[in-house]
């Protein structure tokens, strides 16, 4: 892209008249305005080698005119948005520029300004409590695994172990990572901030489920596998909470979820009822989705200015559809991890997996275009598509009828678009639960629809020699996980939000969605 020409400058008494030439509206301008103690707009930051720098806009200039607009005493955030939406010659006055090493009229000295920006504080204000936690669950890890931890042994080692996990990291760190770039400016976050979530959790599920399981804490695929299920759980509920939640928070919600998922999987669903559900259904996006839907009405609706942030553009809608097809393909692979010694049962989670996923992007497509005009929603096919995936799991490994398989995925898409339809507005309008992914629609209503089935699908199969009883009791085991997983995820997810996400005053003037407040360099 050219560099647009300088801009003309006329001066006129104390002021300055810019006129930016901005060109299309996605050209960025550098430039971060505050308010001052008496409500004036003013330049708090221009960026280095930016086109407000390059045209002579100076830090602390008070902004009295945006394209002809009085913005005197305007919020900041409106001002920003202002800038966003011009195209063309862009055109600013300014009060005459103010020395930084100064203090303003009346108001506090232009240091004092620069941190009062959100884009700068809030970032500095994490800075010693995200290092804090980030080192102390380094330090705790790194004591368990030089005391406690030896290798699993070898015999249980098999290379195909090796290719599930592999197969599940690029679902976690691309798969869910780049669906959630559809998020136009938090791109940086959703990709860098799921590796980050990734391994906290994974760290910590090391050391709970393998201190819940028993049997001595050992490094193993098995454990390893485990451990990216537990991250699987955390990701889904991090949709819930994208772009609102900040890094800090995220950390300690990565912490605490994996000891809430460790002991609903390990003590109660596994242990204690003996459930089926080989591909995670219940344990994995069921929990994860209600966890971070209490999280998100713990957190409260939505009321910020940037909450026009949340949206979407074309390109970064591609980028969430480049995740959602390397999820697609890697998820029998997330269904049948458990099965790799067993030919058979991993032939079937394979096998049911592909078919329900087939069934639910058929169903995705039909419905979104019927409910939409004749057009496609890009929401409905970066995530509806995968439903079928979630609902088959917990039944995976049973001798089930294609034809039955390819119904569960049929109804998993249906049910997830008409979540995205008519479900989350309701919920955002009535309870305040503001779902940024819509976790509940891909990974919630399916789990609940697929852990239901497997009420039903268990009887089918009452002779499979992994059910742990008999056609008396395993249709009520799995009813109970259904029931017992819901109400963990609610009530600890509740508790979590409520513990950490409540927002200060100043917090609640940091825009959300938004880079420019986490990563450097970013306009």
């Amino acid at each position: 892209m050219e560099t647009p020409p300088m801009s003309s400058v006329l001066s006129s008494g104390s002021t300055s008249s810019y006129v930016l030439k901005k060109g299309s509206q996605s050209n960025k301008v550098g430039i971060t305005f505050t308010n001052d103690e008496d409500g004036n707009l003013r330049i708090a930051k221009v960026v280095s080698g930016g086109l407000a720098a390059k045209h002579g806009l100076e830090p602390g200039d008070v902004v009295t005119e945006i394209n002809g607009v009085p913005v005197a005493n305007a919020d900041r955030y409106q001002a920003a948005q202002m800038i966003r939406n011009s195209e063309g010659d862009l055109n600013i006055v300014t009060a005459t520029s103010i020395d930084a090493s100064t203090s303003l009229a009346n108001g506090p000295s232009f240091d004092a300004i620069v941190e009062d920006d959100p884009t700068v504080s809030m970032a500095a204000l994490n800075k010693y409590p995200i290092s804090f936690v980030l080192i102390a669950v380094q330090a705790f890890a790194a004591l368990v695994l030089f005391n406690s931890f030896e290798y699993g042994p070898v015999d249980e080692f098999a290379t195909p172990k090796y290719i599930v996990f592999r197969d599940i990291m690029v679902m976690l760190l691309l798969g869910f990572g780049y669906l959630m770039t559809f998020l136009e400016k938090y791109g940086l976050g959703a990709v860098g901030l799921t590796m980050l979530v990734t391994v906290l959790n994974m760290e910590c599920n090391f050391v709970f489920e393998g201190m819940l399981t028993g049997g001595g804490l050992k490094i193993s695929m098995d454990s390893i596998i485990n451990a990216e299920f537990s991250a699987a759980a955390l990701l889904i509920s991090f949709g819930a909470l994208i772009g609102r939640a900040t890094p800090l928070q995220m950390c300690l919600i990565a912490v605490t979820e994996s000891l809430f998922y460790a002991i609903n999987k390990v003590v109660i669903v596994i242990g204690l009822l003996k459930a089926e559900d080989v591909g995670g259904t219940i344990t994995i996006h069921m929990f994860g989705a209600y966890f971070g839907l209490a999280c998100a009405y713990a957190l409260g609706p939505q009321e910020k200015a940037s909450a026009s942030n949340n949206s979407a553009s074309r390109v970064s809608d591609v980028f969430s559809l480049l995740g959602t097809t390397l999820l697609w393909v890697y998820w029998p692979s997330f269904v049948g991890a458990t099965e790799t010694g067993a030919p058979v049962f991993e032939m079937r989670c394979l096998n049911n997996t592909i078919i329900a996923l087939i069934g639910s992007t058929s169903a995705t497509f039909f419905l979104s275009q019927y409910l939409n005009e004749g057009k496609f929603d890009a929401v409905h096919v970066q995530n509806s598509t995968l439903a079928g995936g979630v609902a088959i799991g917990a039944t995976a490994r049973l001798a089930l009828c294609p034809g039955l398989t390819f119904v569960v995925g049929l109804a998993a898409g249906t049910v997830s678009v008409l979540g995205y339809f008519y479900s989350s507005p309701y919920l955002e309008q009535t309870f305040g639960i503001f779902d940024t992914c819509g976790v509940g629609n891909l990974h919630g209503y399916p789990s609940v629809l697929g852990g239901l089935l497997s009420i039903l699908f268990v009887l089918l199969d009452s002779n499979a020699e992994f059910l742990a009883y008999g056609m008396s009791l395993q249709w009520l085991m799995q009813l109970l996980a259904v029931m017992a997983t819901l109400t963990m995820a609610v009530i600890t997810g509740y508790w979590t939000g409520s513990s950490f996400l409540l927002t200060s005053p100043f917090f609640a003037s940091v825009p959300d969605y938004e880079d420019a407040v986490w990563w450097i360099d970013v306009e």
